[in-house]
């Protein structure tokens, strides 16, 4: 049976749809004929015992021989010589309910032995030619016997029953599914196999709410990224059916459990993760000029089970599903790209609310310095210090002290102590007085003051004040802007004329410096998972530039920190004012 995926991952299939599945229902249909007083029972049963055999011995053509004259030998209403082309959903029966064999009503092990009849023939007909109309003929025929005979009935199917009538019409949404495919001439016809495939997996999962490769199968019919009905928010719900099945996130106690799960439970999910970002973001592969703006559109997307539906960006919803997709299995490629180009450039987390990056710090304030140095074994204070008296040396400028330095982002003091002996007065900022208050208790005597607010608006007051800035130093503290322009801009009007900033940046690792230059060629920067954002290098160099910034001296800061047992790529930059030119005067 062909295997159907669209997307470059792992098909999403029902790990029933294989002749281990089929045998083991089939068997046990004929143990359980044996007594039969029916005459075409027993003759059918036997021909369905033939074709299982035929089955597992690759022997294609004879258990479709089989299965096709056990089909001939059921009673006229149950044959599907007067099958409609409704698909199961309605019955057509009118003609054979009338006829004299119309009363004699099949009990549940005969239907049984109808419905794997009709399934096993269809799925026969699909190893050998694939999904044709015959298969589908024959799938739509075992739905329509379950449902008649479930209407005649009037009562609850045994488990054994719903069970084959589920596996049928997933394989007609299968097959409605493989079809529409080759519809390349009919949009119309297209459509319709589509709806037709969508109403079969819906259907399946009526009769068993476990069955979560309906749901993710219909999930793809509805919206993927290629050949789908467009109805990208119904396909987000029947993913995150499947994926609460498969993870069992609405497991009460008394679940059952997902029908037949994949063997690759991680994986599966992984994927059913990718694809519900890409139905956050439709666009997001798509070719440039054809793309509306999408950074401010809105999206509401249920987190987890049960969870209040949170309202954010599309792009930050989609990031999310991708980042967990690679949680699950994190050699996703197609995920890896998604997330690539979703956080490329990102105006969204926590690089656009100060409020955050605030809260973030008064939380960690106790544990800063142990877990900065400690844990993560942060060294870039040190090395920025020792460029930073290279480009001093460069510049003829190896003794001098500086007047006011900005220690921005100035944390508990390790950047101000590693400058402190070149500067006459030391002023700290921070977002979080918490923090601040640490530094005064932990070094007392570091810091001649101290000012708490978003680094932007304190440079601009100095500005304002005509109090000049000599030296801005700055590490690990730009890592949460991402646009720099802005502060860029504050940093030119309250540096003196050649007066210097130094700071760090984080950079991309080489993996995804290489994927974001082939899917983004003109990235600035990438929001990464942590919250933080790491910035290109040119990107950086350009907008200081346009702002009378001047790059004196740039070098890599190659595990600067360690982050899950990783070294960091990391860089920094010396900067120096312009002076004006003398025609500029």
């Amino acid at each position: 049976m062909r295997r159907r995926q669209r997307l470059p991952q792992l098909p999403i299939t029902a790990q029933g749809h294989n002749r281990f599945h089929l045998c083991k229902i089939l068997l046990v249909v004929t143990v359980i004929l044996a007594g039969s007083t029916n005459a075409w029972k027993d003759a059918a049963a036997d021909l369905l015992a033939k074709g299982d055999a035929a089955l597992s011995e690759n022997k294609m053509e004879q258990s479709i021989e089989d299965y096709l004259e056990g089909i001939q030998a059921l009673p006229q209403r149950w044959s599907g010589s007067t099958a409609g082309e409704d698909d199961g959903f309605e019955e057509n029966n009118a003609e054979a309910a009338n006829s004299d064999d119309s009363q004699l009503l099949p009990d549940a092990n005969e239907i049984e032995v109808i419905l794997s009849l009709h399934t096993n023939y269809g799925t026969a007909l699909s190893y050998l030619n694939g999904s044709t109309e015959s298969a589908l003929s024959a799938y739509r025929t075992a739905c329509l016997c379950f449902r008649e005979w479930q209407r005649s009935t009037e009562a609850e199917p045994p488990k054994k029953i719903k069970d084959i009538a589920t596996q049928s019409y997933f394989f007609l949404g299968m097959t409605n599914q493989d079809l529409a495919s080759a519809e390349t001439n009919d949009e119309q016809q297209q459509q319709q196999r589509l709806q037709n495939a969508a109403r079969s997996y819906a259907a399946a999962t009526k009769l068993d709410p476990n069955h979560w490769s309906s749901f993710a199968n219909m999930g793809v019919v509805l919206a993927d990224v290629g050949l789908s009905l467009g109805l990208y928010e119904e396909a987000i719900m029947a993913y995150q059916k499947a994926i609460d099945i498969l993870t069992g996130a609405n497991d009460d106690g008394g679940n059952q459990g997902p029908t037949d799960p994949p063997e690759n439970i991680r994986e599966v999910v992984s994927e059913l993760h990718y694809r519900v970002g890409l139905c956050l973001v439709p666009f997001l592969f798509k070719t440039k000029g054809g793309n509306d703006d999408f950074s401010e559109r809105k999206c509401a997307l249920s987190i987890g089970p049960n969870s209040t539906p949170t309202t954010r960006s599309c792009l930050e919803l989609s990031a999310f599903q991708f980042q967990t997709a690679l949680q699950f299995h994190p050699h996703h490629e197609g995920a890896s790209s998604a997330l690539t180009i979703a956080t490329a450039d990102a105006t969204f987390g926590m690089s656009t609310d100060v409020k955050k990056v605030q809260n973030l710090f008064e939380e960690y304030a106790p544990t800063f310095e142990d877990s900065l140095v400690g844990e993560l074994g942060y060294n870039a204070f040190h090395r920025m210090r020792e460029g930073f008296d290279h480009a001093m040396v460069s510049e003829g400028q190896s003794d001098k002290i500086f007047p006011l330095v900005i220690d921005a982002g100035c944390g508990t003091g390790l950047a101000g102590e590693a400058f402190r002996n070149i500067s006459q007065t030391l002023v700290g900022i921070d977002l979080s007085q918490t923090i601040i208050d640490h530094a005064k208790q932990t070094r007392p005597n570091l810091y001649t003051e101290f000012k708490t607010g978003d680094v932007k608006e304190v440079l601009h007051q100095y500005a304002l004040q005509k109090k000049e800035i000599s030296l801005l130093v700055a590490a690990d503290t730009f890592i949460y802007f991402n646009d720099l322009s802005a502060l860029f801009a504050a940093i030119n009007v309250s540096l003196e004329e050649g007066g210097y900033a130094i700071f760090s940046l984080e950079n991309v690792s080489v993996e995804n410096e290489n994927r974001l230059n082939q899917l983004k060629p003109d990235w600035r920067w990438q929001l990464t998972p942590s919250g933080r954002v790491a910035h290109r290098k040119e990107y950086v160099e350009e907008t200081a530039k346009a702002h009378s910034l001047d790059t004196i001296l740039y070098d890599k800061l190659d595990d600067f920190r360690e982050e899950k047992g990783r070294g960091v790529r990391g860089h920094m930059f010396v900067l120096k004012k312009q002076t004006p030119r003398n025609d500029e005067l």
